[in-house]
């Protein structure tokens, strides 16, 4: 029912209904108008001739005015009513009459009237009008002719009242009245009749006219439709489509041109397309993130790179907001005005943190008026920029520091044995003593340098191997363990003790350079002894998973604290200066630790928990056994 609906509502607002209805309107208007043209005149044909039927001829009138001066009424009333017999015309329903200068009636043409004769006409009319013009006729010398319907038989008459004057123009020679009232219902019956008959006519002719126009709207609209369609299909992205149009009129201009039109636009569409595919792929690719804004700052188009930047899901996010919210430049105090007009741009953290730092610059779009409709604007990540220069600068601070102490050491012994305490064998043993201890701490300083630079630069060699995992972790505590019982610790006051938690018969295998690997647990585990000053239990633990081996090694001393974690790794870094440098650390152990680990295509992580302990997790990809890569036997 309701596509029923719907396909009658959309007849009636198509072309064909519009111009059909249009075209029999004006059809039903035409023959309208020609059949009351033609109705009026026949109508007033008929009332022409009904008024010249409905008078009295001169003759007859002179007549009458001759008869009702006879003294004799009777012979009068005989010669009256037989000189209205001569008015030919009447009908059966016509009422013709003589009324004398009294009001009585005088003769009748109608047979039912005759009997009036004789009679006064207050008596005999009932009619008001009647009697009203009579008395007027009577008086004056003006004729009467007024139209009416009547009450009681429902007919329509006209009726003609004449005065009868013996001297014309005197009123005093008034001898009576003329009355003829006429029926004239079959004029009006012949005008309804013929007006029933154009009507029924018309019919005929209106059919005929609505099919005649569904017809040519047909004919008309039906190049339109196929222009309709055609256009649909242009607006849905189809430009194959062609008419078949080959008329020379207007509309084949328009189909014509429309032909035209979707090959241009067909055209231009493909170059369009190609250059929004190449645009799309630039910006798609681009590292670097991008954004086109308005000249108020409302982002129209974005890449990936930017809501990567940004942390924003989808483009829809962002696209249509303004810049300044995304930026968060307004808390930068930074203006549209202030970013069209800088060249170096700006460095924003969008997160409110210092984690991402962003460098947004932006490029003025302008058009050939000069006019600038917008900007586009590129953000750059440079976080890790400032953060090399930052440890850039860092490590030549610190490396100028920590080689500056021990030579500033070095130089106060030396100068001072130059002064004469060299002659002193005991101090100049010291001194010499403390001087070489420095001079073997600058030197290990420098090939830890020269190791992480070898690393940075990739030319660090690495000897791998597959090892015994367990077997090697052993090998390495035995040696503290020796350490531990004979002394040789830098805590040798305290009682640190090794607790191995894992299987150490069970054959695990990694494929490390062991010679660095060790340096690695040397690192670490010197790390727990320092950092555990009163002594406890360093727990080694090894667990494995289908793909990794996990090395942990827990202390149970100082801790460190949990913003100090991230820069743990950090070359140079030491959570506590003091007791690194009266240790004789550098601290560059982890940072070498770490690049090691990540050579070997491992992961070294730290979790730690302020006077509870620090645990180190050393991550390494599992050698599967099965390889035919090594020689397990």
């Amino acid at each position: 029912m309701t596509n029923f609906s719907k396909a009658i509502s959309r007849f009636f607002r198509s072309v064909h209904f519009k111009i059909a209805l249009i075209f029999t309107v004006i059809t039903l208007i035409t023959l309208g108008l020609v059949g009351a043209f033609f109705v009026n005149q026949y109508s007033s044909q008929l009332i022409d001739s009904f008024d010249a039927r409905v008078t009295i001829p001169t003759t007859i009138k002179n007549q009458l005015i001759s008869e009702l001066q006879i003294s004799n009424s009777t012979t009068a009333n005989q010669d009256i009513n037989q000189t209205l017999s001569t008015l030919g015309g009447s009908t059966e329903q016509d009422y013709v009459y003589v009324v004398d200068q009294k009001g009585v009636i005088r003769g009748s043409l109608t047979v039912e009237m005759k009997q009036l004769v004789g009679q006064g006409v207050g008596a005999s009319i009932n009619t008001t009008q009647a009697q009203t013009n009579i008395s007027r006729a009577l008086s004056s010398n003006d004729t009467y002719i007024e139209r009416f319907r009547s009450k009681i038989l429902g007919r329509r008459y006209e009726t003609l009242t004449v005065p009868l004057e013996s001297k014309p123009g005197d009123r005093s020679s008034t001898v009576g009245v003329f009355v003829y009232t006429a029926s004239m219902e079959s004029i009006y019956s012949s005008i309804a009749n013929i007006t029933n008959m154009f009507i029924g006519a018309l019919f005929i002719p209106l059919l005929m006219a609505i099919m005649i126009g569904f017809l040519m709207v047909r004919l008309l609209t039906r190049p339109i439709t196929e222009l309709a369609n055609q256009t649909e299909e242009i607006t849905k992205g189809n430009y194959s489509l062609r008419n078949s149009i080959k008329s020379k009129d207007e509309i084949g201009v328009l189909a014509t041109q429309i032909n035209d039109l979707s090959d241009t636009i067909a055209s231009e569409t493909a170059v369009s397309n190609m250059e929004s595919d190449r645009l799309n792929s630039l910006l798609s690719n681009m590292t670097d993130g991008v954004l086109a804004i308005t000249r108020d700052g409302t982002v129209t188009i974005i890449n990936q790179a930017a809501l990567d930047l940004l942390h924003i899901s989808r483009s829809d996010e962002a696209v249509g907001k303004n810049i300044s919210d995304l930026l968060k430049l307004v808390d930068k105090k930074i203006t549209l005005r202030k970013l069209f007009q800088s060249i170096r741009g700006f460095a924003v953290q969008p997160d409110g943190s210092s984690d991402v730092t962003l460098n947004v610059v932006a490029s003025l779009v302008r058009r050939q008026s000069s006019f600038i409709s917008g900007a586009v604007v590129v953000l750059r990540d440079v976080t890790r920029q400032l953060k090399l220069e930052t440890d850039q600068k860092n490590f030549v601070s610190n490396v100028s520091h920590e080689l500056r102490t021990p030579l500033t050491s070095v130089n106060s012994y030396i100068e001072t044995l130059q002064e004469g305490a060299l002659t002193q064998r005991k101090i100049a043993r010291e001194f010499l003593g403390v001087a070489h201890d420095e001079t073997q701490r600058m030197i290990h300083m420098i090939n830890d340098l020269l190791e992480l630079s070898r690393m940075d630069q990739g030319t660090a060699k690495m000897e791998t191997e597959a090892v015994n995992f367990s077997k090697f972790v052993n090998y390495v505590l035995d040696r503290f363990d020796v350490m531990f019982k004979q002394g040789h610790s830098m805590h040798s006051n305290h009682n640190y003790k090794i607790i191995r938690h894992y299987d150490q018969q069970k054959a695990i295998y990694a494929e490390i350079d062991s010679d660095k690997f060790m340096q690695v647990m040397d690192n670490v585990i010197n790390n727990a002894i320092n950092y555990s000053p009163d002594g406890g239990n360093i727990e080694i633990g090894i667990e494995e998973t289908d793909e990794s081996i996990i090395l942990s090694i827990k202390d149970h001393g100082l801790g460190i604290p949990k913003k100090e974690l991230d820069n743990i790794f950090t070359r140079f870094y030491r959570v506590d200066k003091s007791r690194a440098r009266k240790q004789g650390g550098s601290g560059l152990g982890l940072a070498i630790s770490k690049e090691v680990v990540e050579a070997l295509h491992g992961k070294m992580r730290v979790e730690s928990t302020v006077n509870v302990g620090t645990t180190f997790f050393i991550t390494l990809p599992k050698v599967d056994t099965n390889s035919s890569r090594f020689d397990f036997n």
